[in-house]
């Protein structure tokens, strides 16, 4: 019995832990997830993805102040945690608008090239009218659609009937013809 006297009174004397760290561990580990989310909404060209890392660093410190159990589970939980967050946020981040409007996949397939229609039907010999003067690349219509195009000899001015002669890579090469 004297020994649990013994212990409770010890117990009261000790001075209370401090927990002003690990308080500041756990802020600091909020502000970082804040600032994870804005690195996938807002393009900041890494900066934001800077701070998170800063913030998640100055927070395994404050786990570390606090004991080092606590920072070395933070740093496991970060090591650990990290790349599963990053993967799942580049996940849910490539079916959102924003990423939809910053990566080229969409513009390509808008592309009349890619969907093999407008630009299937262009073939050697194919007529059509130039819509800017071609200095020596411009813009021609051939139905009625737009292409751009490539002069095979000098300037071709607007308004006058074209002919495909060949292609380099997809652009139509283009000579003048007299109308008919």
């Amino acid at each position: 019995m004297n020994l649990i006297f013994l212990l409770a009174q010890q117990a009261a004397t000790m001075p209370a832990v401090d927990d002003s760290w690990l308080i500041a561990g756990f802020a600091l580990f909020g502000v970082a997830l804040v600032f994870f989310a804005l690195e996938f909404v807002i393009p900041s060209g890494g900066l934001i993805a800077t701070l998170c890392l800063l913030v998640v660093v100055a927070g395994i410190f404050c786990f570390f102040m606090h004991s080092a159990t606590w920072g070395l589970a933070s740093l496991t939980a970060t090591l650990a945690g990290a790349p599963i967050a990053i993967g799942y946020g580049l996940k849910i981040w490539s079916n959102s608008p924003l990423a939809r409007r910053v990566v080229l996949s969409q513009a390509i397939e808008d592309h009349p090239a890619a969907q093999g229609g407008a630009a299937a039907r262009m073939a050697i010999g194919t007529l059509g009218i130039a819509e800017t003067t071609l200095r020596p690349v411009g813009w021609i219509r051939i139905a009625a659609n737009r292409h751009e195009a490539l002069a095979e000899e000098g300037f071709i001015a607007a308004g006058q009937q074209v002919q495909i002669t060949g292609f380099d890579d997809a652009t139509p090469r283009v000579r003048a013809v007299e109308s008919v």
